[in-house]
């Protein structure tokens, strides 16, 4: 989920276009039909439990992709976000709470993670060193 908004190879501008058309679409969706209060931070929660996710499995589990930690740190935030997608459903409709929900917790992790945006792509290999 998102993981070109921590790519370093994709431009700034694409990035923030993305953030732009992400605001806008969920804008859009609150507008037709709002959310609660209470949802939206609970979307914007899952958001920050994504963000803690991936910085655990970066540092602490990025050793054994296959081992049972990484596996719970990926399925952790999926399983949050589609439980808070099916506790928001209002009279059988789904598809405008959970696109709204959804685009709540996109924004949350593109706005408390703003130092993806100064990463550079720089070449680091030692073939270019002399």
């Amino acid at each position: 989920m998102l993981e070109f908004w921590f790519n370093p190879s994709v431009s700034v501008l694409k990035k923030i276009l993305f953030f732009i058309a992400m605001a806008v679409l969920t804008g859009v969706l609150y507008w037709m039909e709002p959310l609660t209060l209470q949802a939206i931070l609970m979307f914007m929660g899952t958001g920050v439990i994504f963000l803690i996710c991936r910085y655990c499995k970066i540092h602490f589990a990025a050793k054994n992709p296959t081992g049972l930690l990484y596996r719970l740190l990926t399925w952790i935030p999926i399983a949050l976000l589609l439980a808070l997608v099916f506790i928001n459903m209002n009279k059988g409709e789904i598809l405008i709470p959970g696109a709204q929900g959804i685009g709540f917790m996109a924004l949350a992790i593109c706005l408390l993670s703003p130092i993806s945006l100064l990463n550079k792509n720089e070449n680091t290999s030692p073939q270019g060193k002399v």
